[in-house]
């Protein structure tokens, strides 16, 4: 079957599909990726074809981005989204996907990828959708993204609620959708699903499911990339036979003002404690291994969080989809400060299970309360048993395998949607 996949996001967006993509093509698929020429390498490090669609992207964008949202309200973090992501220079990334998808028979989209989605629908090619964040799927069993429940009636109303506030931007993104090709439809600003297959790329131990939810919805369990065996810079490697390591920092990519504030915490953190400590940096494009005290190892970014999560007890991070199913695999307990609404979502559903503490929210980040409460999370055996024994059963689950099981089951059960 030949299969277009259009990526778009940030890195811990597109980690999943890597993995998708690399499981598509084990099992004999004819693969291409389109996305944005920033992540070009890291579908060239599989061999899977990829086209370059949209504008210039790169690192200090998408770091501009992830910050501006932060300073901003719920609503104005939505229409910021919607002109500077959704639908930023889509024109361009609608023609240039058109050309590239041309004659495939299965497309994979994100949900909210809406133009990726609309080049699949012009070129007539059956999709799926891809979610990272379940919350967004309506349900009468809760509110929007763990909100407190209100009962199965108040919980409905609460989904209405949402409907009518973001109203408005689906109207615009609709009309510019409409501009592009001509073609009407209906978008869901939090998540557009597609009317053939959706899969919520996550682990069914760590995300609540309802009945309720339509039956081409499918729990894949989460996408990890299969690694082989990672050796670790020098100093690393040095760090961690040395001892336990009690906990890492890793706040993902951000501007470089913001990330030495946050650095400074971490750092400050460390010092009110003997806590044996990596902080690693998103904030800097230089690659630097740095021992800054016989307890506290600086690293790159880009070094693997399968390698770190798994020789940490706890993880301090901000509560995107990616990491979290990360740490969770890791068998690491969460302290989550989440600053979107995603990662609001993921804070209060790992504290839900018991392997988080309470969410961190950033306007009471300080390096006290950070000590304090990574000490209460240590001396939390039940927390610390807890996160061992789901890093197990997500051990166990076959995220990839499953997602490629759903496509070949929706495809070939009709013949004429494609295959070969």
């Amino acid at each position: 079957m030949k299969i277009i996949v259009t990526a778009v996001g940030s890195t811990g967006d597109i980690q999943p599909f890597v993995a998708l993509a690399e499981a598509l093509k084990r099992a004999g698929h004819t693969v291409k990726v389109c996305s944005y020429d920033i992540y070009k390498k890291k579908f060239d490090k599989i061999s899977v074809p990829f086209a370059a669609v949209g504008p210039p992207f790169d690192d200090q964008r998408v770091s501009d981005v992830r910050d501006t949202l932060k300073k901003l309200s719920p609503l104005k973090k939505l229409d910021y989204l919607v002109n500077e992501v959704f639908l930023y220079e889509g024109e361009k990334f609608y023609a240039d996907s058109i050309e590239a998808s041309r004659g495939y028979h299965f497309g994979i989209c994100h949900s909210l990828d809406f133009i990726g989605q609309h080049v699949m629908i012009q070129n007539q090619i059956p999709w799926a959708s891809v979610i990272f964040a379940p919350g967004i799927i309506p349900t009468t069993f809760r509110t929007p993204m763990h909100l407190p429940n209100l009962g199965r009636l108040g919980n409905r109303l609460s989904w209405k609620i949402l409907e009518w506030i973001k109203a408005g931007f689906e109207r615009k993104i609709e009309g510019y959708l409409y501009r592009l090709n001509g073609i009407r439809r209906k978008i869901n600003a939090v998540g557009t699903f597609s009317p053939h297959l959706n899969l919520v790329a996550c682990s069914g131990h760590v995300t609540p499911t309802y009945p309720d939810w339509p039956g081409n919805f499918v729990i894949t369990g989460a996408w990890f990339i299969r690694g082989g065996a990672y050796t670790p810079p020098p100093e690393v490697a040095r760090f961690v036979e040395e001892g336990e390591v009690d906990v890492v920092f890793t706040f993902g990519s951000m501007a470089k003002a913001e990330g030495e504030r946050v650095e400074q915490l971490f750092r400050q953190a460390v010092e009110k404690s003997p806590l044996r400590a990596i902080i690693q940096q998103g904030w800097t494009t230089v690659s630097q291994t740095r021992r800054e005290s016989a307890n506290l190892l600086f690293v790159d970014y880009n070094l693997p969080h399968g390698y770190l999560f798994g020789r940490s007890k706890i993880v301090v991070h901000t509560g995107g989809t990616n990491t979290v199913m990360e740490v969770c695999k890791a068998g690491a307990a969460s302290i989550v400060v989440p600053q979107l609404p995603d990662q609001k979502y993921w804070a209060t559903v790992l504290h839900r299970l018991g392997v988080a503490s309470k969410p961190l929210l950033p306007k009471n980040l300080a390096a006290e309360t950070l000590t304090s409460r990574i000490r209460r999370v240590l001396e939390d055996g039940e927390m610390l048993r807890k996160a061992r024994e789901l890093s197990l059963k997500i051990k166990a689950e076959e995220g990839t395998e499953n997602a490629v099981r759903a496509i070949e089951e929706f495809v070939y059960k009709d013949p004429l949607r494609g295959g070969g």
